[in-house]
């Protein structure tokens, strides 16, 4: 069988990951993935998005009406990112029926560190914990232990201070990434608690597409009429509008 025919009967898929600064895209076809394009510098993705889905469509030479699968990462994460992906894949759902798999954030930023290597650099590290920023002195925060050559989240998700991490995580080493570490990284620097280079600390629209393939097969698919972005606590305006009018 020709491979391009054999390719074309799998879904064809895109991935879109606007959670953090850096904004990127992936297209692939079942579990294949064929390219990823990443926006052209930070906080890009009202600018980008579109045009950057429509390049790798025409490249794949297929038209958005051919899409049958989006995955998204919604959330945690900026709260504009992931409305932005929530907003795209609803309205893709409703327009041509599109099914949507909403992948975590957390779990995407996990899947930048190889847990199935022979690489000196990780072949070390048993335990990782993605950090991102929640403001005002908090961060999302998820720990992932490796087991079985694959990270495994050991807990909830959950918000924190970069102290009482330290208090609850610093007894054992544990490698730190994420977009939260930008300005904070020494707040949590301990001497079990190592940070791995920058270019680990941003989700990307491939590991996206790699895990949302993953649910798709196990068929944890998201309802386009309820699906909401995972903020893992109320915004700020929320929470701000409730605190003057108690």
């Amino acid at each position: 069988m020709n491979e391009n025919k054999g390719l074309s009967q799998k879904p064809l898929s895109i991935a879109v990951e606007t959670s953090g600064r850096a904004g990127s895209v992936a297209i692939g076809f079942g579990n294949r993935l064929s390219e990823e394009k990443t926006f052209s510098g930070n906080m890009r993705h009202n600018a980008e998005l579109f045009d950057t889905i429509i390049e790798l469509l025409q490249r794949a030479d297929k038209s958005p009406s051919q899409l049958e699968q989006i995955y998204i990462s919604a959330g945690p994460g900026s709260f504009t990112g992931i409305r932005i992906a929530v907003t795209l894949a609803k309205t893709m759902a409703l327009a041509n029926n599109t099914r949507i798999v909403a992948v975590n954030t957390l779990d995407a930023l996990a899947e930048n560190v190889p847990a199935n290597t022979d690489d000196t650099d990780f072949a070390n590290i048993g335990r990782i914990a993605a950090i991102i920023d929640a403001k005002r002195g908090q961060f999302f925060i998820a720990v992932f232990q490796k087991r079985n050559n694959r990270w495994q989240k050991t807990g909830c998700d959950c918000l924190m201070s970069a102290a009482e991490f330290v208090r609850n995580y610093g007894s054992e080493k544990i490698w730190l990434l994420g977009e939260g570490l930008l300005y904070y990284a020494e707040g949590f620097r301990t001497e079990n608690i190592h940070i791995l280079d920058k270019k680990y600390w941003s989700a990307t629209a491939s590991n996206v597409y790699n895990l949302g393939c993953e649910l798709a097969g196990q068929g944890k698919f998201s309802d386009a009429e309820t699906l909401v972005p995972y903020y893992l606590r109320r915004i700020e305006a929320e929470e701000n509008w409730e605190k003057r009018n108690v």
